[in-house]
């Protein structure tokens, strides 16, 4: 079965966890996004910033450093960060 549309997007205010066990979800879940850097300036995760996440590398970028908008977003089926973007296909 499949819920919506889609599965879950790539992109989020919020770092989402991993398909880890949620024992801990409070702490863990916190200590996690601390950790979390921006692909592209380095950067510490703040919940108040828009995040969304490459489909090919999986690394997570500030919105505002790949210069896409929440509202851009959303119309993204699969995002690809400027580095896999100038990565050739293998033959």
């Amino acid at each position: 079965m499949q819920r919506g549309s889609e599965s879950q997007p790539k992109y989020s205010k919020a770092i989402p966890s991993n398909d880890e066990d949620d024992d801990g979800v409070g702490e863990e879940e916190e200590e996690e996004q601390g950790e979390t850097l921006c692909g592209a300036c380095g950067e510490n995760y703040a919940a108040d910033e828009f995040w969304i996440c490459c489909d090919i590398c999986e690394i997570w970028f500030h919105g505002k450093c790949v210069k896409i908008t929440p509202a851009r977003a959303e119309h993204i089926k699969q995002y690809k960060c400027p580095s896999c973007s100038n990565k050739r296909a293998r033959p």
